[in-house]
């Protein structure tokens, strides 16, 4: 689907929305089945904001745990004092709503990648989200987490429902195991016939297979953050509950603590600000309302059908964009599914619902659109077998038992690609260079991104040079954020349709 195809009055509403203040989190989420149960420190705070610090941290997710943990433990970091700032209760954001994916987009999108930046900076991209995934791995093991995480080897199917998309998926992938020598034949190319038997798909003119992994994304970063708050306690606080409303810089003569950062507790006085929370940066960052914008994408956990069993598998579901004139829905082409090996519990997400559903940072509700479908998708649409009762051998209608119905928000780029680096000034509209740094933005793939992001803002803002590894197209380059042409509304609008 491509965006002309919508009439006039509807792209002008759409491309008025993705430069809408995204507010603060509202206080009332809907829950996801990865908080509960919530970590005991979900809802930590000093009893006293700190007065002075040298690096607030907005957002306490994947990024924000990332950051604060590679200042703490860095040399350069040593006598600094660190403070992460969240909204809400711990890592309540898109961390815990997500689908526990710990697998590469890249390679799907690597034909996509060269066409829009270039071969050599798709490769850089391809190669930083693979040592992403591997350093999130290897931080659970050095810590011990891996268990409470419960990362564990599946493997990875995606099928695609039209011929056109599995080929050039399917070229992608070749394209990317060509110019990446280390996942040379990583991929197993699996015809539709051979995929509909195989795995059960009521629909698959294709699949591509690979070894992953899964996990559970939001007890990793509660104990990590916990870790840190016990290694480090003289130098390092958590304050949920604190919402960020403002920052600005102080009219006083405190230069080395610049920024005044307001929140319904009090205000704090800061060096340095990191603003790492995603599809809500444009609160604080008005001039990246349009840029980058939030999504509110929708998931659930459901029990598997009577004859599903518990399947090592994770899956991913592609299709053509759809969209009906007459309701205003729009499905969006991806639909996700991993299994937890010990519940047996269906982790399953994705969208059918209506473009104003979309864009939006109120993760409260769910769609009555998006919740209906998600109820009926997996024996509807996706699988032909396992979803039959046992009495009647009828195939059943819905979920045998949907368990939990949650939306979170995802923060969406004009160009596809997250901000990660220091904050221009023209952008922040504070004449400090080099005070504020993001790193936002993913697109709906931070699992592959997030954490090195996070790591990469903290290295650089500790003085170092930025690290090999980050490719150069996700810099927060003036120059980038303000090309009207590749971050302009437009653009926005059209991003939407092509994630």
């Amino acid at each position: 689907m491509v965006t002309p195809e919508l009439p006039q009055e509807l792209l002008v509403k759409l491309a008025s929305q993705v430069v809408q203040d995204p507010g603060i989190p509202v206080p009332n989420p809907t829950v996801p089945a990865w908080q509960e149960p919530a970590h005991p420190l979900a809802n930590a705070q000093s009893k006293e904001l700190p007065q002075k610090i040298d690096f607030a941290i907005i957002g306490s997710g994947i990024t924000g745990c990332s950051a604060a943990k590679t200042i703490l433990e860095s040399d350069l970091g040593r006598d600094k004092r660190v403070t992460v700032f969240e909204a809400r209760s711990l890592t309540s954001g898109a961390t815990s709503r997500n689908g526990g994916f710990l697998l590469s987009h890249v390679p799907l999108m690597y034909g996509r990648f060269v066409d829009a930046f270039g071969a050599e900076a798709a490769k850089q991209i391809a190669l930083f989200c693979d040592l992403t995934l591997d350093e999130i791995i290897r931080i659970a093991k050095a810590e011990n987490l891996d268990m409470v995480s419960e990362i564990r080897d599946v493997t990875n199917v995606t099928t695609f429902e039209d011929e056109e998309s599995f080929a050039e998926a399917t070229q992608s992938v070749q394209a990317y195991e060509e110019a990446v020598p280390h996942s040379k034949e990583k991929y197993a190319i699996v015809d539709g016939e051979t995929a509909g038997k195989k795995y059960h798909f009521i629909n698959s003119n294709g699949a591509l297979v690979v070894k992953t992994q899964v996990f559970w994304p939001y007890r990793l970063i509660t104990n990590l953050l916990q870790r840190l708050l016990e290694c480090h306690p003289e130098r390092f606080t958590v304050e949920t509950t604190t919402p960020v409303t403002s920052v600005a810089i102080a009219k006083d003569s405190d230069i080395a603590h610049p920024y005044v950062l307001t929140t319904p507790r009090g205000t704090v006085r800061a060096a340095k600000v990191f603003h790492c929370v995603n599809g809500f940066t444009g609160h604080l960052l008005p001039k990246l309302r349009g840029p980058l914008f939030p999504c509110r994408l929708s998931m659930s956990t459901q029990k598997p059908g009577p004859q599903w069993g518990n399947q090592p598998y994770s899956f991913l579901f592609r299709k053509k964009q759809s969209w009906d004139p007459s309701t205003t829905l729009v499905e969006q082409g991806l639909y996700w599914m991993q299994q937890n090996a010990k519940t047996s519990d269906l982790f399953v997400g994705g969208d059918l619902q209506r473009l104003d559903d979309f864009i939006s940072s109120d993760d409260s509700v769910i769609s009555a659109d998006s919740a209906g479908n998600l109820t009926t998708l997996l024996p509807k649409k996706l699988f032909n077998e396992g979803w039959t009762n046992p009495i009647t051998n009828d195939t059943l209608s819905s979920a045998t038992a949907l368990h939990r119905l949650w939306s979170g928000i995802i923060g969406v780029t004009a160009d596809q690609l997250p901000i990660v680096g220091k904050v221009p000034t023209c952008v922040s509209d504070r004449n400090i260079d080099g005070g504020e740094w993001v790193a936002a933005g993913f697109n709906g793939y931070g699992m592959c991104q997030a954490w090195l992001s996070g790591q990469a803002i903290a290295r650089m803002a500790l003085g170092e040079p930025k690290p090999e590894w980050l490719p150069d197209a996700y810099l927060s380059t003036e120059k980038r954020l303000t090309d009207k042409v590749s971050m302009g509304k437009e653009a926005a609008v059209a991003s939407f349709f092509t994630r």
